[in-house]
């Protein structure tokens, strides 16, 4: 293996389960961290942190809510509602990002963020969303039906224009709660699976690699989305009931990537950089160091001490894969 494989392709080796240079890495934190990390390094802007941790991935997303579903009752009800499209979004800025993102050298996440349940379950609101679930199978349907047609809209127009210049297709819906799935593990298959696969489908079609945030613990369908056609899972919030390193890797290890690890409610607030590192080594032990890319559970919030980052990154660099 070479020394250096470049960011780009140590992503893409590490999603496809191939050997690598190093355990690849990515940058997320709050906006708040971002700039106590900037003044603490004397760094200008968010890719120059990223440019500082040595980390691999940059993410350019585009993103259209659904509209207001407060008021509607039935599937009907949501045919007449006005559904975004490729025209709600700039198509040429956001093409111009994505080129300057690929210029980087990093690997290029993008696509629409398309969130067919986390974004239409806000937009009906909580309650009534998930009662609807049981009570109102046809709306629900309906609603997710058409959410994924808007995405997969506007997903043609991106990847038609510019994907040459993206590496992996990013989207997500937050499945899991602390300690089980939102919805059952049925309803899961029956209303969303299918649609996760053509937005899957759709983007492998571009060539794309996908993979899929959803946080909390859902092991229950890891090997749902294997079958959708997600390359990658993020993250592995490790807090979470079900998704301790370890117990992933014997069940998964080789058949879907792994992303993120560290503890953000617990080791990288809480602890010290020793343990901080030994979480790290942990971690790419169990998950890596292929099909693996390392780095926060969770955006790093405000309670995170720089050191620890500091520390997380240097143990990410420091693992020897040989």
């Amino acid at each position: 293996m070479a020394r250096d494989l470049g960011h780009r392709r140590r992503v893409l080796r590490a999603i496809e389960h191939q050997d690598l240079d190093r355990v690849p890495c990515f940058f997320s934190a709050e906006p708040e961290v971002e700039e106590r990390v900037l003044a603490a390094f004397g760094l200008k802007e968010r890719l120059d942190i990223i440019r500082f941790f040595d980390a691999d991935t940059i993410q350019v997303t585009a993103y259209c809510a659904p509209p207001d579903l407060t008021e509607v009752e039935t599937a009907e009800d949501a045919d007449r509602l006005a559904w975004p499209d490729r025209t709600c979004f700039d198509l040429d800025a956001h093409v111009e990002r994505v080129r300057d993102a690929r210029a980087t050298g990093l690997a290029v996440l993008g696509g629409a963020w398309a969130t067919i349940f986390t974004g239409p379950r806000r937009a009906m609101g909580e309650a009534k969303y998930l009662m609807a679930v049981m009570d109102q199978p046809d709306l629900i349907a309906r609603v997710t039906e058409r959410i994924t047609d808007c995405h997969l809209d506007i997903n043609d127009a991106i990847f038609s224009a510019c994907a040459d210049s993206i590496d992996v297709f990013f989207f997500g819906s937050d499945f899991g709660a602390q300690r089980s799935l939102f919805i059952g593990r049925d309803s899961f298959v029956r209303f969303f699976k299918p649609h996760m696969t053509r937005l899957a489908k759709h983007a492998k079609g571009f060539g794309l690699k996908v993979m899929f945030h959803t946080c909390g613990a859902v092991s229950e369908i890891i090997p749902d989305l294997i079958e959708c056609g997600i390359d990658a899972l993020e993250p592995v919030q490790v807090s979470a009931r079900g998704m301790q390193p370890d117990a992933l890797a014997r069940e998964f290890r080789g058949r879907i990537a792994f992303h993120g690890g560290i503890s953000t409610q617990t080791t990288l607030p809480f602890g010290t950089p020793e343990q901080v590192r030994e979480e790290v080594k942990r971690a790419i032990a169990a998950l890596g160091p292929t099909g693996y890319i390392c780095g926060p559970d969770q955006s790093m919030i405000g309670d995170t001490p720089t050191e620890n980052m500091v520390a997380m990154y240097e143990a990410i660099h420091g693992f020897a894969v040989g």
